[in-house]
């Protein structure tokens, strides 16, 4: 299913974003929707403590659909990763174009992204786990909302028009496995989802955004149309980049990230400074709050 939007379509923002700041946006937002297609990431959308949420995985509902009300208003189309992947067809696809992938199979990627893509008619894709489903996120804590959807909700996800994508049995880390490891991880969860779910999967999230070229191999491998990373990648159908939006993302950064000038930025060295000592404070406060 693809969703036609109606370009530089008006759209009333319900999230708190005042005319001025949101035509702004838009603007800057409707220059790169002309120069390039891209693929969004999440992981859950919810309104969790951010003490309960210290990976920073979950975007509160408002601020979620401030970032699609302002794509639409710019002029993005919306359609699957593997939609999108076809149009590519191995290469770069025309400008204009937008995905909106989530990683592990949350289940507010169905209570609560897909009601509201689906006023818009956005469909999603959402990268499943074999190993979480029906259980919670080991990265955000109990308190929060941190429910994984089980076969009977992927079910429902499916009949919505989403696309479900394979993302490994165990969520490893491929770029240290070998390759006969590798591609059991990708297509025994392949396989056990187009069983589960009598549907064909497509696409693939490497755990992490973390590959190697055996890993990239093995999702060749493994009867997949394409796989999707994080932070660096390509057009290359096997290791599709995305733009993935975390909890504190303001506009500007989303901005950033959609003109993909954000993880080069992130390589410069001042800031990779900054950005490894965030992580340890974050990896401190977490082993700190961890759940007993």
């Amino acid at each position: 299913m693809q969703a036609t939007m109606t370009p530089n379509r008006q759209f009333e923002l319900v999230a708190p974003l005042s005319r001025p700041n949101r035509d702004f946006w838009v603007g800057r937002v409707r220059r790169i929707c002309r120069t390039r297609s891209v693929i969004l990431g999440y992981h859950g959308v919810a309104r969790s403590p951010l003490r309960e949420d210290l990976s920073m995985l979950q975007v509160r509902p408002e601020r979620f659909r401030t970032q699609l009300e302002v794509m639409l208003s710019a002029g993005f189309e919306f359609m699957t990763v593997a939609q999108l992947a076809r149009l590519a067809d191995g290469g770069e696809p025309p400008p204009g174009y937008a995905a909106v992938s989530f990683d592990d199979g949350m289940r507010n990627n169905l209570t609560t992204a897909l009601p509201i893509m689906g006023e818009y008619g956005i469909p999603g894709t959402v990268y499943v786990t074999i190993g979480f489903m029906g259980g919670r996120s080991p990265w955000v804590h109990t308190q929060a909302d941190n429910r994984m959807m089980d076969e009977a909700e992927l079910r429902a996800v499916v009949a919505a028009g989403w696309e479900v994508g394979a993302h490994t049995m165990t969520h490893a880390d491929l770029s240290v496995l070998s390759y006969e490891d590798c591609r059991s991880e990708i297509h025994e969860s392949k396989i056990r989802l187009e069983e589960m779910l009598a549907t064909p999967i497509e696409t693939f999230a490497y755990p992490f955004g973390r590959r190697s070229a055996v890993a990239m191999q093995a999702a060749r491998d493994s009867e997949l149309r394409a796989a999707v990373s994080t932070g660096q990648g390509s057009w290359d159908p096997f290791e599709l980049k995305r733009a993935m939006i975390g909890t504190l993302d303001p506009m500007p950064i989303v901005v950033m990230k959609l003109a993909d000038r954000y993880e080069p930025l992130l390589r410069s060295a001042p800031v990779d400074l900054l950005r490894r000592a965030s992580k340890r404070i974050r990896a401190r406060s977490q082993s700190q709050h961890a759940p007993t």
